[in-house]
């Protein structure tokens, strides 16, 4: 049977979400990556160092000085006592889902409260409103769900 002709973009599946993010660790590290591309600037040590994991919290201390870094600092998942592979797996739902998704959907998918799950939706929607292209479309894009920190389909391609 022949492949369909899809873009690369398109290609992101729940199959790749699980491989890529198979739990907080992993979504620790790439948003790490993602946001420190060239290493960790070290405030102490005023340059880039070498940083390893702290295991008993979502930091990495630099191997120098021992100063912490939080790459959940200034996020949507700052202080979340929500597992960050929930987090990430709400925002592959808003992103991939072609015409939205609601907070009861994420309950569903994430087990988590409505509660939990409102807050999930609407800190996502913000996040991926926030470089908003045409005045408040509330689509995701391309553009927009990278700066939710994953390369997701664009939405806009449909």
């Amino acid at each position: 049977m022949p492949k369909q002709n899809q873009s690369p973009a398109q290609k992101f599946t729940i199959k790749d979400f699980n491989t890529l993010f198979p739990d907080d660790a992993a979504c620790l590290e790439w948003l790490k990556n993602h946001l420190y591309p060239d290493g960790i600037f070290c405030k102490t040590c005023q340059k880039v160092t070498k940083h390893h994991r702290v295991v008993s919290r979502p930091s990495y201390s630099c191997d120098v000085c021992g100063h912490h870094v939080h790459p959940t600092a200034d996020t949507i998942y700052h202080k979340s006592p929500t597992p960050l592979r929930l987090w990430f797996y709400a925002v592959y739902l808003m992103a991939s889902t072609r015409c939205g998704i609601s907070a009861k959907q994420i309950q569903r998918e994430t087990g988590v409260t409505y509660k939990t799950a409102w807050r999930m939706f609407k800190q996502i929607r913000s996040m991926l409103n926030e470089d908003d292209g045409p005045a408040g479309s509330g689509r995701p894009t391309a553009a927009r769900t990278q700066a939710a920190g994953m390369q997701m389909p664009s939405m806009d391609a449909v």
